[in-house]
């Protein structure tokens, strides 16, 4: 009877083990789940979080332009100079040129998913009523008997 109580008890002892192992398993997963969650660490460490929060909100922030708004003798000194370029003409007409293309491109695509658009309702429409002639030679009835 010894090696009987020997395995009986290894027995219990592994069942005990087995719903400890269970119980152990969801307590991992309860602290991964809230160690995943922003609010943990919201709550846990609030000055961090705060201070990481900043940091990306100053990074987002664009820096400030800086505008000169320079008088008239200095913009003749820098033309003087060959600093500043001035050549309006050649580049307002590539500009227009340039915009003129995109507007068209844009109409043509429009007008074109517009006409996709109909042929496909059409053809559905087509297909779904069922007094209309086939659409091709495999759709039509046979009369062979077998």
């Amino acid at each position: 009877m010894d090696a009987d109580e020997s395995v009986d008890k290894i027995c219990r002892r592994m069942a005990e083990l087995r719903r400890e192992l269970v119980y152990d398993m969801q307590d991992v997963s309860r602290s991964a789940k809230a160690m995943a969650s922003p609010s943990f660490y919201m709550r846990k460490f609030p000055w961090a979080t705060l201070a990481v929060a900043a940091g990306v909100g100053y990074m987002l922030i664009p820096k400030k332009k800086k505008v000169v708004h320079p008088d008239m003798e200095a913009l003749a000194e820098l033309v003087r100079k060959n600093q500043v370029k001035i050549n309006t003409s050649k580049a307002s007409e590539e500009s227009m040129m340039k915009t003129v293309a995109v507007m068209g491109l844009s109409w043509a695509a429009k007008v074109g998913m517009n006409y996709l658009v109909q042929q496909m309702t059409t053809r559905t429409a087509q297909a779904k009523s069922p007094g209309t002639a086939p659409s091709s030679p495999v759709d039509e009835p046979t009369n062979v008997k077998r």
